[in-house]
């Protein structure tokens, strides 16, 4: 019992700190963060088919900004989608809109924001999910909020790619992990783009 409460609290301590750190980020850094990773997307292209559907998000909690992930799916001939939250159920996703305007969006309760667009499709229809995280590691472990959705998410959809996406110092050598806890394929950072397969 003690070994479990010191993980729980091992993961408690580094969301505390690393969410410290997103907070005192200045707005330079974060536009100069997202310059850099924007250089980087293009490596995502071989792995993507032609006209993939990617589950993107919008940053709402310090994360790295994703407007160069929009702007991504825009140049290329993907199609952006959006996660929708239930309680305890893997995401599902809405297609960005951009013919007749910006995607129409609500604030969830835990203060994401989410469409209110049609048609809803489960995580399974789609080829990648680019998805956020609090902190990685360099084996492809990823810790979220702690809500679990995005485990539940993958744990669900086997064969989409399963993409992470955070500032550099994001990436811990080693995070301590769970037996639900689900790895990422890849981990998109400013600096580089890490393969784990």
């Amino acid at each position: 019992m003690q070994h479990a409460d010191l993980h729980r609290q091992t993961r408690r301590q580094i969301r505390k700190h690393i969410q410290k750190q997103r907070r005192q980020l200045t707005t330079h850094a974060r536009q100069y963060s997202a310059f850099l990773v924007s250089l980087q997307l293009r490596k995502l292209l071989p792995l993507l088919p032609k006209h993939a559907k990617i589950g993107i998000y919008l940053d709402s909690f310090g994360e790295l900004p994703t407007a160069p992930l929009v702007q991504f799916c825009l140049r290329h001939g993907f199609t952006p989608f959006l996660p929708i939250t239930t309680a305890h159920k893997p995401l599902r996703f809405a297609p960005m809109r951009f013919a007749h305007g910006k995607t129409p969006l609500r604030t969830h309760a835990l203060g994401m924001k989410e469409p209110t667009t049609k048609p809803i499709v489960s995580a399974d229809m789609l080829d990648a999910i680019i998805c956020p995280l609090v902190a990685a590691d360099t084996l492809g472990n990823r810790l979220g909020m702690g809500g679990g959705f995005y485990d539940r998410t993958f744990s669900s959809a086997k064969t989409v790619l399963k993409i992470g996406y955070c500032y550099d110092f994001q990436v811990m050598e080693r995070l301590p992990v769970t037996n639900w806890d689900q790895k990422l394929n890849l981990l998109l950072t400013p600096s580089k783009v890490r393969y784990f397969g």
